[in-house]
Formats: structure tokens, C-alpha cells, sequence
């Protein structure tokens, strides 16, 4: 789906991290499925998961709801949730990305890099500066959380699962 405003892209951002706060959450709840709670991982994953709450409120305070008509909001929710992986997070866990530690890694590793290349393009789109500068200030910390998996997804023994 194509993105015309800087509204619509607002909007798909929303959805973009209300998705990657599912992905963390499933994460952290394989984690503990698997005894694995007291592991660093599990702190980091906690911490992305706060930092995409955090993402997503200051994004929703962004998002004018009277600006993208209700319609065009759902087609627009409905084309975020592809963003990440077609099918979305039900898509994603038919797939099996979510049933182990090295797939979910894999998994979150991509949806890091794809938001962050998405920010940036819904940024060069807005007018606004500080609709902009949020924009890419929140591709910089996806960087790093795309940094922090790309370091645990190396570290050896991390996929000693059961």
C-alpha cells in the first residue's frame, strides 16, 4: 500500500510498534516457557519491548486521528501489520519464527532493520520537524536495538534450548 502523507505514515508507524510490542511480548513469554527468565536476553528483550511502548505513545501523541478518514486508517492498519512479515505476527508464528530462541532473534532482527528503513523514509516524507526528527531519532534507537540482537544472536551457547 502506498503511504501518501505524513499522517498515513504516522499512522502505519503506530502500528509498526504496537506489532514489535507483540513480538517482544511473545518473545519474553517463550523466554519464561523455556526457564530462560533469569538470562540477560530476557532483560534486553524486556527493556526493546519498553522502548516500543514508549516509541508507540510518542507516535500515537504524533498521529492526528482526525486527519486519515477511518477507512483509509484501517486499510492502513491492516498494510502495517504486512510491513514486518506478511501475515503479521500470526503469520510469523505459523511460520514457526516464534518457537525458538534463534528464529525469534532472526525474526526481531529483521523487524528492527525493516522499521528503521521505514522511519527513514516516512521521515524524509514530513514537513514537520518535529514529526521528523522523532521519525529518525526512533530509526537510531531501532539501530541499536537491531544492534543488541545482532550481539546476542553471535554470542556463543545462546541456543542451548531444551
Amino acid at each position: 500500500m502506498q503511504v501518501s502523507t505524513v499522517q498515513e505514515a504516522l499512522v502505519m508507524t503506530c502500528e509498526m510498534e504496537a506489532s514489535a510490542v507483540q513480538l517482544y511480548t511473545r518473545a519474553l513469554s517463550l523466554m519464561e516457557q523455556l526457564g530462560r527468565r533469569d538470562e540477560p536476553l530476557y532483560e534486553g528483550l524486556d527493556q526493546m519491548r519498553r522502548d516500543e511502548r514508549e516509541h508507540l505513545r510518542q507516535f500515537r501523541a504524533l498521529c492526528g486521528e482526525e486527519d486519515v478518514a477511518p477507512e483509509r486508517r484501517m486499510a492502513l492498519a491492516a498494510a502495517a501489520q504486512n510491513v514486518l512479515f506478511e501475515g503479521g505476527l500470526m503469520g510469523a508464528a505459523r511460520q514457526g519464527l516464534l518457537e525458538s530462541m534463534e528464529r525469534m532473534l532472526r525474526f526481531a532482527m529483521r523487524c528492527e532493520a525493516i522499521s528503521a528503513q521505514k522511519y527513514r523514509e516516512f521521515a524524509a516524507m514530513a514537513q514537520n520537524p518535529s514529526a521528523r526528527e522523532a521519525l529518525l531519532m526512533i530509526a537510531s534507537e531501532e539501530d541499536g536495538h537491531l544492534a543488541v540482537l545482532e550481539a546476542q544472536y553471535k554470542k556463543e551457547g545462546v541456543f542451548n534450548e531444551p
